[in-house]
C-alpha cells in the first residue's frame, strides 16, 4: 500500500486556517467533494474525539489526525501544507505544518495510516515535504513516495548486483535480496523473471518487496532484520539459500555479497510465529514493535536514554505470569484506539516507556498494558552485565511463545528474546 492509493491532486491544500479546528474544516471539505452523503461536522467532531484521547502530532511540524467513520466504504486521504503553522496541542510550543488527514471505514483504516507511516519514515522525504512551496510539489512527492530519497546508482552498484545475481544462479539460490534498492538498480532488472528471484529491500516506501522501518543498521542487522522480514512473509523458507547485496548503514551504495544458507544461519527464526502460521504474533505488530524499540534507542525522550521492553503475541500464557505494577493507561479504551500499528500512537507509548515495567501486547497489535511486572521465574543463562528487563524478557519467552524486545537505558541495544534466549542483538 502507497499514500497515492489514498490521494488524488484536488485533496492536496495550502491551508489558510491557523487553527487545528479550521484546518480540519478545510482537508474535511476537499473529502466531502468526492463523497456523498456525509456531513462536514460529523467527520470533524469525530476527529477532535479522537484528538482529546491521545494527540496526533507524530513528529516536529507534522501530524496524522484520523477517524473511523462507518458508513464511509473508501478510505480518504487529504494532505494540508501551513506555511505559517497550525497551534495543534497544548504539550508543545512547535506548530504543525504538514497534516495528513485520514478518514475511511474500518477496513483499510490501518492499511491507509500505516502507509503514511511508511513515507514519512524516510526522513529525507518527510523533510521535502516541509519545504515544499506549491500543491504540485507536494503531490509529486506523494505520488513518487519515498523514491525521491534514493541516490542515483553508479555503473559499479549495478555490476555488482549483476555478479550476485550470477553468484546466486551458480549456487542454485532461491532469492537475491538487494537492498537499498534505488529506481536506477530496479531498472536495472525491470522484467527479470528467470530464477533466482529478485527482492528489493529498503527503509522508503514505493514498490519493495521487503520495507526496512529502521536506519541506521550495521551490516550484520540489516541482514538479520531482512531475512526475519522476509521469513515472516513468506519471501524466504527453510532449505533455500539466498544472496543479498548491501553497504553500509544508510548508504545506497552497495558494496557487500552475503550468502545465507537459511537453516544454518537463521536456525531460531524459523521459530518464529508470524503472518504465515497459526500463531496470534502478527508480522506487523512485531515489526512495528521493533520498530518503536529502534526510535526510543535512538532519540530517548527528553534527551535521556530510556530502557522498556515489549512483550508481543501469546498473550494468554503471558497474562498467567504477570500483575499490574501500577494502574494500567490503556485499560478501558476502545480495541482500535490502543493499536500499536496506530503511528498516531507513537508518543504515547514512548511517553510511558518512563513507567517500570513491561508494554503487553496482543498479536493483532492491541496494547493490553503497560507498567506490566512480569512473574516468570525461569533459570537463564545470560550473558554478564545484562539486567532486570533481559531476565524478565528471557523468563517470559521461555514459559509462552511470546517475543519479547528490550531496550537498554545503558547501552541503547535493542534485543530479541525468543525461547528464553537472546537470540539477536541490534
Amino acid at each position: 500500500m502507497s499514500v497515492a492509493e489514498y490521494i488524488d491532486r484536488k485533496r492536496v491544500l495550502l491551508l489558510k486556517s491557523k487553527t487545528k479546528k479550521g484546518a480540519f474544516s478545510e482537508l474535511t471539505r476537499s473529502i466531502l467533494r468526492g463523497y456523498e452523503g456525509l456531513k462536514r461536522e460529523e467527520i470533524i467532531n469525530a476527529l477532535l474525539d479522537r484528538e482529546a484521547l491521545f494527540s496526533t502530532r507524530i513528529a516536529p511540524g507534522i501530524a496524522i489526525p484520523h477517524a473511523q467513520i462507518p458508513r464511509m466504504q473508501r478510505t480518504l486521504i487529504a494532505v494540508g501544507k501551513s506555511v505559517d503553522g497550525i497551534v495543534y496541542d497544548a504539550r508543545s510550543d512547535d506548530k504543525v505544518h504538514l497534516v495528513f488527514l485520514i478518514v475511511g471505514g474500518r477496513r483499510n483504516h490501518l492499511k491507509a495510516l500505516g502507509a503514511v507511516a511508511a513515507l514519512l519514515q524516510n526522513r529525507e522525504v518527510a523533510r521535502r515535504l516541509l519545504d515544499a512551496k506549491d500543491k504540485t510539489e507536494i503531490f509529486e512527492l506523494l505520488e513518487r513516495g519515498t523514491s525521491t530519497d534514493f541516490s542515483q546508482k553508479s555503473e559499479l552498484s549495478v555490476t555488482l548486483a549483476r555478479q550476485a545475481l550470477q553468484l546466486a544462479r551458480q549456487i542454485e539460490a532461491a532469492s537475491l535480496i538487494l537492498h537499498n534498492a534505488t529506481p536506477v538498480l530496479r531498472e536495472a532488472f525491470r522484467g527479470h523473471v528467470e530464477p533466482p528471484r529478485v527482492l528489493f529491500a529498503g527503509n522508503g516506501g514505493g514498490n519493495l518487496d521487503l520495507l526496512m522501518p529502521f536506519r541506521g543498521l550495521n551490516r550484520a542487522s540489516q541482514l538479520e532484520i531482512s531475512m526475519l522480514i522476509a521469513l515472516a512473509q513468506g519471501l524466504v523458507r527453510k532449505g533455500e539459500k539466498i544472496v543479498s547485496v548491501f553497504g553500509l548503514a544508510d548508504d545506497h551504495d552497495p558494496d557487500t555479497i552475503a550468502i545465507s544458507d537459511v537453516d544454518k544461519d537463521f536456525k531460531t527464526f524459523l521459530s518464529f510465529p508470524l503472518a504465515k502460521t497459526s500463531g496470534d504474533e502478527g508480522h506487523q505488530t512485531f515489526i512495528r514493535t521493533l520498530q518503536l524499540a529502534t526510535e526510543l534507542a535512538e532519540e530517548g525522550r527528553e534527551g535521556k536514554p530510556v530502557g522498556a521492553l515489549f512483550v508481543v503475541g501469546d498473550y494468554d500464557r503471558v497474562t498467567a505470569h504477570t500483575q499490574q505494577m501500577v494502574i494500567n493507561p490503556f485499560k478501558g479504551y476502545d480495541d482500535t484506539e490502543r493499536n500499536i500499528l496506530d503511528p498516531g500512537l507513537a508518543e504515547t507509548v514512548k511517553e510511558f516507556a518512563h513507567i517500570d515495567g513491561a508494554f503487553i501486547i496482543h498479536g493483532n497489535g492491541v496494547i493490553a498494558s503497560a507498567g506490566t511486572y512480569l512473574r516468570a521465574d525461569h533459570p537463564s543463562n545470560l550473558p554478564s552485565g545484562l539486567g532486570a528487563r533481559h531476565a524478565a524478557a528471557a523468563g517470559i519467552t521461555a514459559v509462552s511463545k511470546a517475543t519479547a524486545i528490550v531496550v537498554s537505558e545503558s547501552t541503547r541495544a535493542i534485543s530479541l528474546f525468543r525461547g528464553g534466549e537472546r537470540i539477536m542483538v541490534v
